[in-house]
């Protein structure tokens, strides 16, 4: 009998939510990590929405699958996806499959999902009129008798809606709109076929506005600001600084009431996505269907006094959830590998059984899965080019070291293991020169490997030589 698929997107949720320690409340998540893998170390391909969701698709990074920043954000002539570059889910509907998608795509334009394996497919963002209402509605429903912000920094620019609570129903949302999608369709699935179902919702991305049923949750609730907070970047690129400074007029109280509302949202897809593994559970499908929760990148949330994800490359960003359960999967494993979320297509491949996409920049991670092999899978890389403010930025994670490329100031080098928050920028600290120069070696592999050809190959633009090591030393 062949497995079924569910898949679980969210928008903008870091990693650090499903923490042991961790304040934000996820029982159903929790209850899924128990009957599957929890991977500590996952990163995102790429820290914004459409370079990562193509990679997820692809298994390519993004200057290989040709979305190389959002979409909406550049001229149609740009950032357009390589059609040539197989999907996961056109090999799924080849082999039988019935094949659905609802809510938030975001990988190329055109929003015919039929063209990449999808049989059917509603709410995509930008195309759905009733996805495009609910979100509006949502940023409109702010209850100002509650606390709330609107970002008004720096003068000249327009209020932005940054945090605050709604009384719309979650049914009447994004989230809710998708969830019940994906029931439906598993409801009038009969069995004599097996199906992939991808819900993908648009929270918890900001603006962190929360529904209040999920907000008066975290009520008797002490949060803190994370260790970082008080990060004066006088070691790291200047841009962050200018980056911080739009968010210089909250007060201490509107950091706590962003996570609050942003742990609110989290919550609120738990209880959502809860319902419909549920489902699964009550048609009996639960012990024959992979299910894979994660999101396609993280989100700053006050660490270093920033938010979002569109300037760094600190953890709180590039780390992601992923839990994956199902049959042959060990049951409440934890592990440290570093997987990325591209080497999820061809792990969706491998577990299904269906024959692997060629010349692809990932690798399965089924072996981590199905046997009792762990933190076997020490190296990770990820690359970004910007979005709107063109930022070239690659970041490679090996064991407990992390080097960030920055072409456009100077780099930083973090050892995660003695600095899991990110503080001390060690990239001219002589003490770690060894370490460093490894890294830099390990980072020119990775361009050739995965063929960057434009920042590999700069032998005939002298100036351009800013490394202190080049990819023949």
């Amino acid at each position: 009998m062949k497995k079924n698929l569910l898949f679980l997107m969210v928008d903008q949720m870091h990693g650090q939510v499903l923490d042991e320690n961790n304040s934000c409340m996820t029982p159903n998540l929790d209850k899924l990590a128990e009957k599957g893998v929890k991977f500590n170390r996952a990163h995102t391909a790429n820290p914004v929405c459409s370079p990562a969701r193509a990679s997820i698709m692809t298994g390519l990074l993004p200057h290989n699958h040709g979305v190389t920043t959002v979409t909406h954000t550049v001229d149609l002539d740009q950032s357009n996806l390589r059609t040539e570059k197989e999907h996961w889910a056109q090999r799924l509907r080849e082999d039988g499959y019935n094949t659905a998608y609802y809510g938030k795509w975001h990988v190329e334009r055109t929003n015919n999902l039929k063209e990449f394996g999808w049989n059917e497919y509603e709410l995509q963002d930008g195309a759905s009129t009733e996805y495009i209402n609910a979100n509006k509605k949502h940023k409109d429903s702010i209850d100002k008798s509650m606390p709330h912000l609107f970002i008004d920094n720096p003068p000249g620019y327009k209020n932005t809606p940054f945090y605050g609570v709604s009384n719309m129903d979650t049914e009447e949302r994004v989230v809710g709109l998708v969830s019940q999608r994906a029931k439906e369709f598993i409801n009038k699935e009969k069995g004599d076929k097996p199906w992939a179902c991808f819900a993908s919702v648009i929270e918890p991305h900001d603006p962190f506005i929360s529904t209040k049923k999920f907000y008066d949750m975290y009520e008797n609730i002490e949060l803190e600001l994370p260790k970082s907070f008080n990060d004066d970047f006088h070691d790291k690129p200047n841009i962050y600084k200018r980056g911080k400074k739009v968010f210089e007029n909250m007060t201490k109280q509107d950091h706590i009431e962003s996570i609050r509302n942003y742990y609110a949202m989290v919550t609120e897809i738990d209880h959502e996505y809860g319902k419909i593994i549920d489902l699964l559970e009550e048609k009996g499908e639960l012990e024959n269907t992979i299910i894979i929760f994660t999101s396609d990148h993280g989100e700053a949330l006050s660490s270093h006094g920033i938010y979002a994800k569109n300037l760094c490359a600190f953890e709180e960003i590039y780390r992601i959830p992923m839990i994956i359960s199902g049959p042959e999967i060990k049951k409440n494993k934890l592990s440290n590998d570093l997987v990325s979320s591209m080497d999820l297509c061809p792990t969706i491949l491998d577990l299904l059984d269906q024959k692997e996409i060629r010349n692809i920049d990932s690798e399965s991670f089924k072996k981590i899965l199905c046997t009792d092999e762990v933190n076997t899978i020490d190296k990770s890389f990820s690359e970004y080019d910007g979005t709107r403010l063109q930022l070239k930025q690659r970041v490679l994670w090996y064991k407990n070291l992390k080097y960030i490329f920055n072409g456009f100031d100077y780099d930083e080098f973090y050892d995660l293991e003695s600095d899991p928050d990110e503080i001390n920028n060690l990239i001219n600290s002589e003490k770690h020169k060894k370490q460093r120069e490894m890294m830099v070696k390990l980072y020119w592999g990775e361009l050739k490997k995965n063929g960057d050809h434009s920042i590999y190959n700069l032998d005939n633009n002298p100036i351009l030589k800013i490394l202190e090591i080049g990819p023949n030393g």
